[in-house]
């Protein structure tokens, strides 16, 4: 059943690129993303490399995107408002060539190796690939609908496990992910995705792209409905028992809010904060009606952890963000310890000698717990110096890319917004809990938003403003 699955999924994409279409194909991805965690959870030992499904999927969509383009990446387009990045890029790439030899060379796993690669490429790459969908502002659309549908039906499966509804797909895999509570320790909800902390992402993440779309909607009964279905998702989150879930929807929402209201015409502001109010309205209702009756007695608990997130949130971004970022850089010896160090492994099989080698390093599980430290004690001094170079130049392009969004139309440009702004409020969870920014389905989904705003030049020119561009991929 499981390799008939497996046949059906990359049938479909395999025909779908064979024909040369690549839109589709990233619709696939995502479905696939999806689906290779109940798979997985069904497979005799859960193997983790079931969980790169996504990303053998996005590199075959990716060679055909590439093929389509011409064999170019276009940077120049892609970074209109900026051209300096283009000197930047392959100097990022070339960093990452020379961290993968350190790496090789330092444990001598090349399944290490290759997870620490892609833990930098993906997210790269997926920034080109969000670029191009960013040109067809109804394919990204299509995209994110098919994400929203599939997050749906996942979350109804977060619901009845957390209804006490018993089966194999709603285990988390291998051991699960103990939250501590006061007095115990329980796992939180994770319906079909492989864990609570991955679940808990996604749903923040279905809330935000929700919001999203529909302030890009000129529908008010859409935007209702699509308000409604964030504000479900935002419920959902707290049953995971992941408290920065339910931050990175609140930092979304306050950063979406404050750039939306920059942009937006006071038509339009007025019809989306109606049908916010609206919705929020309905969804207390909606609340007090139906939830409240079937939220179990252990909701309870899980909204009690959720209420102690603003007391704890700068100590976990001062110990796991500041102190594992400069815990990072000293471990790191200066040159850094190469891609790969500081992965999170899940049940993947590396060499006796690697795990020894990683065992060795003081203080690496500390260090690697936020995304910052991570990145410094693999990239060290080098990587502070190209990371930071690339960062500061990218937040100009879209700080430059903003100061031009209103030359698009509304449904566009709000659409876009949304985006950037999901990406933006991911940095300050990745730099204090790093750990789920490990899944490649997570770093593609990103790359989708962050590069889409890129866009922002291309679709202006396209309606025949004074911005000449050269054409993306078709």
């Amino acid at each position: 059943m499981i390799s008939l699955s497996l046949f059906v999924l990359f049938g479909i994409l395999a025909v779908l690129l064979l024909d040369g279409n690549w839109r589709d194909g990233l619709v696939m991805t995502v479905i696939i993303g999806f689906l290779q965690d109940p798979i997985r959870k069904l497979v005799p030992d859960q193997p983790s490399t079931l969980s790169g499904m996504v990303l053998v999927a996005f590199v075959l969509c990716l060679a055909v995107m590439y093929e389509k383009a011409g064999g170019k990446m276009g940077l120049k387009a892609m970074f209109w408002t900026t051209p300096a990045m283009q000197d930047w890029v392959p100097l990022y790439f070339g960093l990452i060539a020379l961290q993968a030899g350190n790496s090789f060379l330092r444990f001598g796993d090349i399944r290490l190796t290759g997870l620490g690669i892609a833990f930098y490429l993906a997210p790269a790459v997926a920034l080109w690939v969000g670029f191009q969908a960013g040109n067809n502002p109804a394919m990204l659309k299509k995209i994110l609908i098919t994400y929203l549908i599939f997050c749906t039906l996942f979350a109804l499966t977060a619901f009845l496990d957390f209804r006490g509804l018993q089966h194999p797909l709603m285990r988390e895999v291998g051991e699960g992910i103990l939250i501590t509570f006061e007095g115990y320790s329980a796992q939180g909800v994770s319906g079909f995705w492989r864990t609570s902390e991955v679940a808990g992402w996604h749903l923040a993440a279905g809330s935000c792209i929700a919001i999203t779309i529909a302030a890009s909607s000129r529908n008010r009964a859409n935007q209702i409905a699509l308000v409604l279905l964030a504000a479900f998702f935002a419920y959902l989150t707290i049953t995971t028992g992941r408290r920065k879930s339910l931050v990175l929807v609140l930092a979304f929402f306050a950063i979406f809010l404050l750039l939306f209201s920059r942009k937006a015409t006071p038509a339009s502001r007025e019809q989306v904060f109606s049908s916010l109010f609206g919705s929020a309205a309905l969804a207390y209702a909606g609340y007090a009606l139906f939830l409240i009756s079937m939220k179990g007695d252990g909701f309870e608990i899980y909204l009690n952890r959720v209420l102690t997130a603003r007391d704890d949130l700068f100590g976990r971004i001062n110990d796991q963000g500041v102190g594992a970022l400069l815990r990072g850089l000293e471990i790191s010896q200066g040159f850094g310890l190469g891609v790969g160090a500081g992965a999170n492994l899940g049940n993947l099989q590396i060499s006796s000698e690697a795990a020894a080698a990683r065992g060795s390093i003081q203080s690496l599980s500390f260090a690697t717990e936020g995304g910052g430290g991570r990145i410094l004690s693999e990239l060290g001094l080098p990587g502070l110096v190209i990371g930071g170079g690339v960062a500061m130049l990218y937040l100009l392009t879209l700080w430059r890319n903003f100061r031009i969004l209103e030359r698009l139309p509304g449904s566009i440009a709000y659409l876009l917004l949304g985006l950037v702004a999901f990406g933006l409020a991911n940095i300050l969870s990745f730099f204090s809990a790093g750990q789920v920014y490990s899944d490649p389905f997570i770093l593609l989904i990103l790359g989708l938003c962050f590069g889409s705003f890129l866009s922002v030049p291309c679709l202006i020119a396209s309606q025949q403003l004074p911005m000449a561009h050269p054409a993306p991929a078709r």
